[in-house]
């Protein structure tokens, strides 16, 4: 086992952290006063593929610098905790299919359904595309459409084309790329990463200014296809709830397109007498989760508002004119 450090991407920005390598894997170590060691992109490495949990905790304890803990999950559709590790139970929002009608007929709300036919009648097309250099300055374009997106400012965008092609680019020898159009311009994209009975979405996003053409919808729509098309019978989407935010308007579209809440179980292994208190005080957890919802919600707004008028005096060369 060596030392080293690696770097990831943290909120737009690259940054190099301590990291362990196991059996060829990196395992990062993030946080300063509790020490959280996990295995980089465990969410999105294969199944069939991911070293035992068990081998990792025992070489990661025979370090003489060990971190605090060490943490791991179990992948969809496992449920039942299958290890004696204290856990916590992490949620994702997953869509379980048989066939494409029985989604589109059965699955998602009837103003889902609608928006689909919406995306078509309005003429949006997506269809699959390579990873080739259009594709990436199609994204480049999505991503400058607007520094702020859902009242936060948007890490990707000013990103140059090497950022966006090295960062989409992963997984690429098992992932399909999907590409909206209208008109022929590229306006929303998705790229979906396969597994043996799972594949999970890495990113879904579109254009601003084309929201009433419901692109967004009709790549669910494909997505949902080349799934059924692969007898895939799970597609992932990241979280179903971020944080106690029970009613986001991110949830709310998972939802209304089919997905549902699973939750499977994350392990905590304390490695060292600081990990044990900060696993019994909470001191692992992210400091907004443990907020009351009521004041995330509040905080979430007046970033919003900010936001908004720092675009607005910027639109406006410095000068704060409201917007009627």
């Amino acid at each position: 086992m060596t030392r080293s450090n690696f770097e990831i991407c943290v909120k737009g920005r690259r940054l190099r952290v301590p990291a362990l390598d196991v059996a060829g894997y990196p395992i990062i170590v993030k946080g300063k006063f509790v020490r959280i060691a996990s295995l980089f992109d465990e969410y999105w490495l294969e199944k069939r593929f991911l070293p035992d949990p068990i081998a990792m905790v025992e070489q990661i304890e025979s370090q003489p610098r060990k971190p605090d803990l060490f943490t791991f999950a179990e992948r969809v559709p496992q449920t039942a905790p299958r290890y004696g590790f204290p856990i916590e139970w992490e949620n994702y929002a997953v869509m379980q299919l048989q066939s494409y009608d029985e989604w589109l007929g059965q699955g998602i709300t009837s103003s889902a359904r609608r928006n689909v036919a919406a995306s078509v009648k309005r003429g949006v097309t997506v269809r699959v595309s390579s990873f080739d250099e259009a594709y990436i300055r199609g994204i480049m374009a999505i991503y400058n459409e607007s520094p702020i997106r859902q009242g936060r400012r948007f890490w990707h965008y000013g990103k140059d084309y090497a950022d966006v092609r090295d960062e989409n680019g992963t997984y690429s020898d098992r992932s399909t790329y999907l590409a909206a159009y209208f008109q022929d311009q590229m306006i929303g994209y998705c790229k979906v990463v396969w597994d043996e009975d799972c594949a999970a979405i890495m990113q879904l996003l579109s254009m601003i200014n084309h929201y009433d053409k419901r692109p967004n919808n009709a790549l669910i729509a494909a997505a949902v296809r080349e799934c059924c098309s692969r007898r895939i019978h799970y597609l992932v989407y990241e979280h179903f709830i971020y944080g106690n935010n029970v009613n986001s308007s991110l949830t709310k579209f998972k939802r209304a397109n089919g997905f549902f809440r699973m939750d499977v179980p994350r392990y905590l292994v304390p490695l060292t007498r600081k990990g044990r208190l900060a696993l019994w005080i909470g001191l692992h957890r992210n400091p907004k989760d443990r907020l009351p919802p009521g004041l995330r919600s509040w905080l979430v707004e007046v970033r919003s508002k900010w936001h908004r008028a720092v675009g607005v005096r910027k639109r406006n060369g410095g000068r704060n004119t409201p917007v009627c």
